[in-house]
């Protein structure tokens, strides 16, 4: 795609090492990708939801947290240029927000509910007076 490119040579002018622009691409190139599965053409507009949807993609697909905060930080740089360049006007990507938190002296990823569960216990919390609680 030629906005990924562009960002390439972006990344290479700014001095960035080969490794880290070659990081970066590959993320950008991932999430272009994951976007297309999602049936979502991407013309350089970032949206809110596309990340916070593509930061859960990655953790049901189990990747580690160190990999997920790096591919946030990539987002985050893209957004930033596509910022420079004119074609964004906002910050989407939050690091605050969409970067996984690690518990001190904790070296794996936090379990974390799918939609579905989330879904089952609001509807659970939203209509428990209607459920009989009584065993007996």
């Amino acid at each position: 795609m030629e906005l990924v490119e562009k960002f390439k040579r972006f990344l290479k002018e700014d001095g960035k090492s080969p490794k880290t622009v070659q990081s970066y691409v590959g993320d950008i190139e991932g999430f272009v990708i994951y976007l297309k599965t999602m049936g979502v053409e991407f013309r350089g507009e970032l949206r809110r939801f596309h990340i916070t949807s593509f930061r859960n993609h990655l953790i049901e697909k189990s990747y580690q947290t160190a990999t997920i905060n790096k591919k946030i930080n990539s987002l985050r740089c893209f957004n930033q240029y596509l910022i420079k360049s004119g074609l964004a006007e906002e910050t989407v990507v939050d690091l605050r927000k969409d970067r996984m938190k690690v518990a001190f002296g904790s070296e794996k990823q936090v379990e974390v509910f799918s939609e579905k569960q989330v879904e089952m216990m609001l509807f659970y919390i939203q209509n428990h007076e209607k459920f009989n609680t009584d065993i007996g």
